[in-house]
């Protein structure tokens, strides 16, 4: 190991064994304060008092919490605590704030000053015990308290940094910040490449990102795919299509990049697991070039589980539900690591050599979407609710230039109501578009931007994305739009156009118009150049569609080797980026199908620039750091008082992508078993879940539980199906 590698090393454990040292400091400190009150602490152990140990009165107590200082308010008689009041500011309303209301309930239930520490919340908890022994031992006449009570919060500022406690000094060679399709990617680059000791850092409580939500495929040219279904495209024409739909503010360097390494990047994900064999037709393509899993379904879900399950099998850990805070950097500039903030609250440093900067877009984050582009206020988003800009905030901070950073893309076609994405494949195998007066307005093939500007255009803003069966049966993907209840179904146009509330004559007329074009070989309206389906075999569906943020296309700065860059252009040594989070790639248009591209092409080039800087700065190491073990989702659950009919039920409760049939036993009088026997929710989403939800109700022996992040809908699916069962088998 290099020297300077190693001085660090020595210098973290000497931090860390002073930093034991003064923690056990505050332990004593906290141990004599509470020391005169123990005959109160163990009678308090008794709801029922009789002892007069208090001077009746109000008395208040201060400690430093996880933000800022916890006060304790107790308002006590001669023998018991009536009234018990914490205010903490600081804190996390979802993690401290609610500890404090768990820790102020079991106060003055059990009639008890002591207390477990509340799981995620450590340092409030200790913050809210030294504050209530304080309080407590001014109630009881004692002094120690006051005269310790400076000491204990010197003692705690001198662990605590910021309001979170630091533990022992971590280190890997390359720090992955965000698990989703790009992070995922460069972190198997590398260590299919030789990195040793590479780790994903990931806030959510499951990987993917916004990966998992792309419906269409992976552009690519000259693939051998293409060349097997006869397709004539090239490098060139690529590369022009993208510039075009850009808008020409691509940047020609990074559109390149990505276009000679599309169709490697087609037999890299299919290497890895995956499936990319067939090939269609997108918005803003002069050709057929997407390409997408051979059962026709959405892209993400297939690729998120090829990497999870790559991941799994070269050892690589994520850390889950742990946030990135900020990236560090020494005087030069040059990157050190992450602090990071785990999920029991506690923020540590993990030492780094490079990292890897993966967090998505901010598509999610309303206020810096209209930051940056005020015309979006109001819009709804398709990104799932983790993609709120944290990346590009951290690369800001230590010197990052942006790009594009105001251009956002809106999808067209999104449903108003579910803010469920409609893939643009449904048009790119046949659909087209109408207005409230059952008419076609648009090329439904253009880009996004004049498709979304046209649909706006329109009669409330909205549209009708019309299709038959036959562009159902080319779809597999159309079928989840179906189970999720979005999709209207009609024998015929004209009984559509009713059902739809629009001009059932006008949209026939419509239709057969369209199948005169698409028989004749050209679309005398709006020119729209593909037409593989002549819209003549019913039954007829509809889905209503609005345009949504969809793609924050500006962000980081990064060079073709996926180096951060400063706003003046030079390189921020050790520090790259890939995907959602970047700029310059995308322009003032995204194409369709050309995200995946990125975050496969992108996330491999720096996943393998952060390897080649790695062993050029000091070399690999053995890796330290494991994924946590599972962490239990019914710790602090307390079980309802009640009792159910015995018997094995079965119910449904709607799930993300349609009904979930659910079989729960009843046993004793307790739910003993629940299983998830149909449905049809997305892989690498629904599996937390069902693990979480489940084992929550199982505790809690009731469906009042909370869903799990990034799983809500088949939450609430598993929960309303539970519900109904218990509801009608309470006994009375």
């Amino acid at each position: 190991m290099e020297k300077g590698k190693q001085n660090g090393k020595d210098a973290g454990k000497a931090r860390n064994i002073k930093g034991f040292g003064i923690m056990a400091v505050l332990a004593i400190i906290l141990i004599l304060a509470a020391g005169p009150i123990t005959k109160a602490i163990k009678n308090a152990g008794k709801p029922k008092m009789t002892e007069e140990i208090y001077t009746e009165g109000v008395y208040t107590g201060t400690a430093q919490g996880f933000g800022g200082e916890v006060t304790a308010e107790v308002t006590v008689s001669k023998t018991s605590i009536e009234k018990l009041v914490f205010t903490g500011e600081g804190e996390t309303p979802e993690i401290g704030g609610k500890a404090l209301e768990t820790i102020t309930r079991t106060v003055l239930e059990g009639q008890n000053p002591e207390f477990d520490t509340v799981s995620g919340a450590t340092v409030t908890s200790e913050a809210a015990r030294s504050a209530l022994h304080q309080a407590l031992a001014l109630a009881r006449g004692e002094e120690a308290a006051e005269s310790t009570q400076g000491a204990a919060s010197e003692a705690a500022a001198a662990v605590e940094t910021g309001g979170a406690v630091t533990v022992e000094p971590l280190q890997a060679d390359i720090v992955i910040i965000g698990a989703g399709g790009a992070g995922m990617t460069a972190a198997i680059e590398a260590a299919l490449n030789g990195a040793t000791d590479v780790i994903i850092v990931e806030k959510m409580p499951i990987t993917g990102g916004n990966t998992t939500r792309s419906t269409g495929g992976l552009n690519a040219a000259f693939t051998e795919y293409q060349k097997r279904d006869g397709i004539e495209d090239s490098e060139e024409l690529f590369i022009e299509d993208t510039m075009k739909g850009g808008k020409e503010l691509n940047d020609p360097a990074l559109v390149k990049v990505l276009v000679e390494n599309s169709a490697e990047a087609v037999d890299w994900v299919n290497e890895i697991g995956g499936d990319l064999s067939v090939v269609g037709q997108f918005g803003g393509a002069s050709v057929k070039r997407i390409h997408r899993p051979g059962d026709t379904s959405a892209v993400g879900p297939m690729l998120v589980k090829a990497l999870n399950a790559k991941l799994e099998e070269l050892g690589i850990p994520v850390l889950l539900e742990t946030t990135a805070k900020k990236i560090l950097v020494d005087e030069t500039g040059k990157v050190t690591g992450v602090e990071v903030e785990y999920p029991d609250g506690k923020t540590v440093e993990i030492a780094a050599t490079a990292v890897v900067i993966a967090t998505g877009g901010f598509g999610a984050n309303a206020d810096m979407v209209v930051s940056y582009n005020p015309g979006l206020e109001g819009f709804a988003s398709t990104n799932h609710s983790g993609a709120t800009g944290d990346g590009i905030r951290m690369a800001l901070e230590v010197g990052a230039g942006l790009t594009d950073i105001e251009q956002i893309q809106t999808h067209p076609t999104v449903n108003p109501d579910t803010t469920i994405m409609y893939t643009e494949g449904v048009r790119g195998n046949g659909a087209i578009l109408v207005n409230k007066e059952g008419k076609r307005f648009v090329d439904e093939l253009s880009t996004r931007d004049v498709v979304s500007a046209a649909i706006l255009s329109q009669t409330e803003g909205k549209s009708w994305l019309v299709f038959d069966q036959d562009v159902r049966d080319s779809l597999a993907a159309i079928e989840k739009y179906v189970s999720q209840g979005i999709i209207i179904e009609a024998a015929s146009p004209g009984e559509l156009g009713e059902v739809l509330g629009i001009d059932g004559e006008a949209l026939e007329a419509t239709i057969a118009a369209y199948k005169g074009f698409q028989e004749g070989g050209a679309d005398e309206e709006f020119g729209r150049k593909d037409m593989s389906l002549p819209l003549q075999t019913g039954p007829y569906y509809a889905g209503l569609c609005v345009p949504a943020v969809h793609h924050t296309m500006g962000g980081i700065k990064i060079n073709p080797q996926s180096e951060v860059l400063t706003e003046e252009g030079s390189v921020i040594p050790g520090l790259f980026a890939a995907g959602e989070v970047t700029g310059g790639v995308h322009g003032g248009n995204r194409l369709g199908g050309n995200a995946v591209t990125d975050v496969v092409v992108f996330g491999r080039i720096a996943g393998e620039g952060a390897r080649a800087y790695v062993e050029k700065n000091g070399g690999y190491t053995e890796r330290e750091m494991e994924a946590f073990a599972a962490s239990s989702s019914t710790e602090g659950i307390e079980a309802v008082d009640a009792e159910y009919n015995d018997g094995t039920y079965t119910a449904t409760g709607k799930g993300n992508n349609g009904d979930m049939m659910l079989e729960v036993v009843i046993s004793g009088g307790k739910v003993t078993a629940i299983k998830i026997t149909e449905h049809k929710e997305t892989p690498g989403i629904y599996e937390k879940a069902e693990s979480d939800v489940i084992a929550a109700i199982l505790a809690r022996q009731s469906a009042d539980v909370d869903v799990v992040a990034g799983a809500t809908n088949t939450s609430k699916g598993i929960k309303e199906a539970v519900d109904s069962i218990l509801k009608e088998n309470l006994k009375k």
